[in-house]
């Protein structure tokens, strides 16, 4: 069974540029990469901008960029460079029917293959809570209306990774999606804060043992508050890789710009489906009759 090294770069409060953010990005990498020689590095979410969905603003749409834009054609350029694949993350503009629509967008760049592709949020978050207020909704929905699919991606050793941002992590459904796919690793970058760190780490254990995948989550770090923001937010971190079996390879706490690696070991996922294989245990026939207009996966 082939075994690889996975990490996790957790990306700090946006430091008021996107270059000086890039310029962070791009040393903290090069670091990790001569340290610990990882095969694949994914970043948190929207990693180019500060997180934006707190407040209702048009000026933050001058953050989103297209898929031939600065961000993808650098983060790329790493990939080929370094030799590491590359989980990136951004706020995206496509020009659809006529007009602009805007995702909240990750994509995979190969060192030998340059992007692979790429997967649009799907569930977008309108929260109104005392430690959490967010309207994503505003910025992603209102056009374009989300992602419509989950792919999976083939890296360039044949693992198969599937991609959940953030809200998208507590839809089980997203999930299924990907393991009937036959992926290996489920990586789900987040900027999350609030109420919800205290079942981040626990609520990515139950999901990777009930679907017998590793998962890679990357939150974002720190303190960070923008113009027109009633406060500040902290974003709690935690990120972690959690193997088949529900168990915490590595974790982080609040670092910024802090990175963590762990090994992929798909022994690990055969031994777990050696116990349960959820997937075979499934009764998808059952649940149409609760489930009239969802596709049968």
């Amino acid at each position: 069974m082939y075994k690889c090294k996975f990490a996790g770069l957790q990306v700090g409060s946006y430091p008021g540029s996107y270059e000086r953010n890039w310029t962070i990005l791009a040393q903290k990498t090069e670091e990790l990469i001569l340290r610990e020689r990882p095969y694949l590095i994914s970043y948190s979410e929207l990693m180019t901008a500060p997180y934006f969905g707190t407040i209702q603003d048009d000026k933050f749409f001058s953050y989103a960029e297209t898929m031939n834009g600065p961000t993808v054609i650098k983060t790329t350029e790493m990939a080929v460079a370094y030799d590491v694949h590359i989980l990136g993350t951004f706020f995206e503009k496509a020009e659809e029917n006529g007009q602009n629509n805007y995702y909240n967008t990750a994509f995979i760049c190969s060192p030998t293959k340059g992007l692979i592709g790429k997967y649009r949020k799907v569930h977008l978050p309108k929260l109104q809570s005392p430690s959490l207020s967010t309207d994503e909704k505003y910025y992603f929905e209102q056009f374009g209306g989300g992602g419509k699919e989950f792919p999976v991606f083939t890296l360039d050793n044949g693992l198969k990774v599937g991609i959940l941002i953030c809200f998208d992590r507590s839809f089980p459904e997203g999930w299924k999606a990907l393991t009937v796919q036959g992926v290996d690793v489920v990586i789900v970058p987040t900027a999350t804060f609030g109420f919800r760190k205290d079942l981040y780490v626990k609520e990515l254990q139950i999901r990777a043992m009930e679907n017998n995948v590793f998962v890679l989550g990357v939150n974002k770090a720190g303190i960070e508050q923008i113009q027109g923001e009633p406060s500040a937010r902290h974003h709690f971190g935690n990120s972690c890789l959690i193997d088949p079996f529900g168990e915490v390879i590595s974790q982080l706490e609040d670092e910024e710009w802090s990175y963590l690696v762990g090994e992929i070991d798909l022994s690990l996922a055969a031994s777990s489906k050696g116990r349960i294989n959820w997937n075979q245990e499934r009764k998808p026939e059952i649940y149409q009759k609760y489930l009239k207009n969802y596709l049968k996966i």
